[in-house]
């Protein structure tokens, strides 16, 4: 699988994909532009991983378009990389995950397909803000800073909302995953689920496949 590193230096956001024969993408976005790369350089294939790019990023925020930020689609891309084997297949996945037009129906590689479920991610003061809003009305707010975790969901529900702050309190105190690798994890689970339990039985199952959490 694909060795994935992202790094965020002020409003420039830099995701660098590893792939087992050495050859390696740089996807960068920030305030100057958005721009792939590749090394070996390969036009072709840097042609066909920008044009990906750059489609998606111009389609978030419009009505239907499952993405509602940047930071989605940077996450969405890391995410399928890491179960990528090649550029080839992650290429193939990565057309069906960001739904560029002119696809075929099957993807080539399995990807999960998106809800209509609205999540926002954002940095607020030394932490990070999820705002997450699901198609059956139901929505929840979590932010994440050093000293601590605030959770507000609407409607609330007592027994869930404690279970809930437990289970991110336990993550909160541990090493691993930090601020910002939670708030990311919290932000895809709620991406591929349609109310707030179906978000909370995909937030175990995910920290599941992560040995140590």
């Amino acid at each position: 699988m694909a060795l994935t590193t992202k790094v965020i230096d002020g409003d420039l956001l830099t995701l660098r994909i590893v792939f087992p024969d050495d050859r390696t993408v740089t996807v960068t976005a920030g305030r100057d532009g958005k721009s792939v790369g590749m090394a070996p350089n390969d036009g072709k294939i840097a042609d066909r991983l920008s044009s990906i790019f750059h489609w998606s990023t111009e389609k978030v925020g419009e009505p239907g378009y499952p993405f509602t930020s940047l930071n989605q689609v940077i996450y969405g891309m890391e995410t399928l990389a890491r179960s990528a084997m090649s550029v080839e297949q992650f290429i193939a996945g990565l057309r069906e995950v960001l739904e560029v037009s002119g696809t075929s129906s099957e993807p080539e590689i399995g990807v999960r397909t998106p809800s209509s479920t609205v999540v926002d991610l954002s940095p607020s003061g030394n932490g990070w803000f999820v705002d997450a809003r699901f198609q059956t009305g139901e929505r929840f707010k979590l932010a994440i800073n050093k000293a601590s975790i605030g959770w507000a969901a609407d409607p609330p529900e007592p027994g869930r909302d404690k279970a809930v702050m437990k289970l991110l309190s336990r993550l909160k105190a541990a090493p691993a995953p930090t601020d910002e690798d939670l708030a990311l994890l919290v932000m895809e689970v709620a991406h591929y689920s349609s109310d707030i339990a179906g978000w909370f039985n995909g937030l175990h199952f995910a920290l599941s496949e992560q040995p140590g959490l």
